[in-house]
């Protein structure tokens, strides 16, 4: 196997154990058993354990249609959380929270995730400190949407696409998107 290869095999180990169990809890032999490698590869391959956490903490958005109208982007946003659950698929949102509590370096996980997702968002609002403020908020909105649903197991008949709780969330996550911020 190429360097890289064991590189990706250790990082998908990780991800997973450091997702179950925190930071704290798993072991760099933890690591290595499950990536059926050695522990010195592992430690060859990454470093350290807090630098192998932080190269699995990635995030990686998936980015919406150039073409969507900002009138359809909370429906959006919501319905991908709700298919992400239905498929079972890794779900960003809950992941903020689930690394960031254990981290070695909170800020260094924040701000990452900042970057793939509220930063792209506040740009796609126009940029500036009132967009940066709607993005915060929908990612408030949607941390908590994910988390209901996958954590509590909230509204678990909500499908996708046809979901009553689809429009009645993306209906709050667009307002704020749209809705006038108060004034100070």
């Amino acid at each position: 196997m190429t360097e890289a290869g064991t590189r990706q095999v250790v990082l998908t180990a990780a991800r997973r154990l450091f997702a179950e169990r925190g930071f704290r809890s798993v072991t760099i032999r933890d690591v290595a058993a499950e990536a059926g490698l050695s522990p010195a590869m592992v430690m060859k391959v990454v470093g350290s354990k807090e630098q192998l956490f932080l190269d699995a903490a990635s995030f990686d958005p998936e980015p919406w249609p150039e073409d969507l109208p900002l009138a359809d982007l909370g429906r959006e946003l919501v319905r991908r959380v709700l298919r992400r659950r239905e498929e079972l698929a890794s779900e960003p949102w809950v992941r903020a929270i689930v690394l960031v509590l254990p981290a070695p370096n909170r800020e260094e996980v924040k701000t990452r995730f900042v970057r793939a997702y509220v930063a792209p968002l506040a740009e796609a609002l126009g940029g500036g400190p009132e967009a940066q403020t709607r993005a915060e908020l929908v990612a408030c909105a949607l941390v908590g949407l994910a988390g209901g649903t996958r954590v509590y197991g909230f509204a678990p008949d909500d499908r996708a696409e046809s979901a009553p709780g689809l429009e009645l969330y993306a209906g709050l996550v667009q307002s704020l998107l749209e809705a006038p911020l108060p004034v100070r």
